[in-house]
């Protein structure tokens, strides 16, 4: 066991201490960072704090309220009143004003009213101008009654069995399994990757020849395997505690999420469905490495293993519309599609016990394979130098 641990422990330091780990480490931050930046730009290009006006002939806006402060990190604009058109129109050319609203005479019984511009008037301001006026229809109204219509209403979606629910407010919670989803399949490949390399590099240059003498094939494929994995949960570690940290801050600024949960399922799956996941494609990228004469050849034979895994991405509109029927659950217990296939499911149903069972079931029995298969590759291709192990030999040897 000692011995498995150092090479663990090598095969970590060897990699985690590195730039490509540290970029690999600080992609996903700045995606997220970018992606965060990309929506307030946007937002902030919604926001023209330049004043609106409007003219009032139906009296409502004599003595008015003031609008309601728009959501972070929207800004207020101004509401101007003005006696006639005219005087409005002179604003407008002047640049004083984005706009100017008429409210016509009738506009209690008709309620239409007239919007007058140069250039476009932003979605933001035109929203405020119509919770101005809302505030100044309701200011008669019984302030609980007022203050509950102007939260406008929220459609709740039940399943029949009750067991799921989602609103406007909750749309975020069944992305965000398939957000988890992606970020393991990306440690997972990342991790295999750093261990299909290490094989090719150690067998090319004859190292392996050497470590062999003081740890036996299967020790040296766990310890690896066990670094490399190690490497996997540090990247996860850290990107889960960015984006706790980024929820928790955005949640200040973003309503959609203040109602951010995770559901105890999509936690189990983590455990007991996508830890055995990554150790078997790890050890399946590490045959490979036994296998091949160069890490460029292995990447493609890779290709092999990563295209199923992906199949569930490619039907992830036929999963989301039945995440129940006969393909979803084939999908939930084939070892490659199970991981996303599961994490795509739990956003949108709640999946039986015995799927979950099954799977996780499955998975550690493919996970045990994958490490035997990638011991034995090991075995019989350490010591080929310059030659490509068959695949058949791998099962017809000794």
């Amino acid at each position: 066991m000692t011995r498995i641990l150092h090479v663990a422990l090598q095969e970590y330091r060897r990699h985690v201490f590195t730039k490509r780990f540290l970029m690999g480490l600080l992609s996903v931050p700045l995606i997220v960072l970018v992606m965060v930046g990309l929506v307030f730009l946007i937002i902030s290009m919604e926001n023209n704090t330049t004043p609106l006006g409007y003219v009032d002939h139906s009296g409502l806006l004599a003595n008015p309220l003031p609008a309601p402060a728009p959501e972070p990190p929207g800004k207020p604009a101004p509401m101007l009143a003005f006696a006639d058109e005219a005087a409005a129109r002179s604003a407008l050319e002047a640049g004083q004003i984005q706009g100017y609203y008429v409210i016509p005479a009738d506009y209690l019984s008709s309620g239409k009213v007239e919007l007058v511009y140069v250039e476009p008037v932003k979605t933001a301001a035109r929203q405020q101008f119509y919770d101005f006026l809302t505030v100044n229809l309701l200011r008669d109204t019984e302030p609980a009654v007022a203050a509950r219509l102007l939260e406008g209403g929220e459609i709740t979606v039940v399943s029949a069995d009750g067991s799921r629910s989602a609103s406007d407010k909750t749309w975020f919670n069944s992305l965000l399994p398939m957000m988890a989803g992606l970020a393991f399949m990306i440690v997972m490949f990342t991790t295999g990757g750093y261990l299909m390399q290490a094989v090719v590099e150690e067998k090319e240059n004859r190292t392996m020849e050497v470590i062999v003498t003081s740890v036996s094939p299967d020790q040296f494929m766990a310890g690896k395997i066990i670094g490399d994995l190690a490497i996997g949960l540090t990247q996860v570690t850290l990107w889960g505690l960015f984006i706790v940290l980024t929820v928790l801050v955005g949640s200040n600024y973003a309503e959609f999420l203040r109602g951010v949960q995770v559901s105890s399922q999509a936690v189990l799956l983590l455990g007991v469905v996508m830890f055995p996941s990554i150790v078997m494609v790890a050890a399946l990228m590490a045959a490979v490495g036994a296998t091949v004469t160069e890490a460029r050849e292995g990447q493609q034979v890779t290709g092999i293993i990563a295209m199923p895994v992906w199949i569930p991405y490619m039907l992830m509109a036929l999963l989301i519309q039945n995440p129940n029927s006969p393909v979803a659950v084939a999908l939930s217990l084939f070892p490659l599609t199970a991981p996303l296939t599961m994490f795509i499911r739990v956003g949108m149903t709640i999946l039986p016990a015995w799927q979950i069972a099954l799977s996780a079931v499955i998975q550690f029995a493919s996970a045990a394979a994958a490490i035997w298969l990638a011991g034995r590759a090991l075995r019989l291709g350490m010591l080929r130098y310059g030659k490509r192990l068959k695949w058949r030999e791998i099962f017809v040897k000794s």
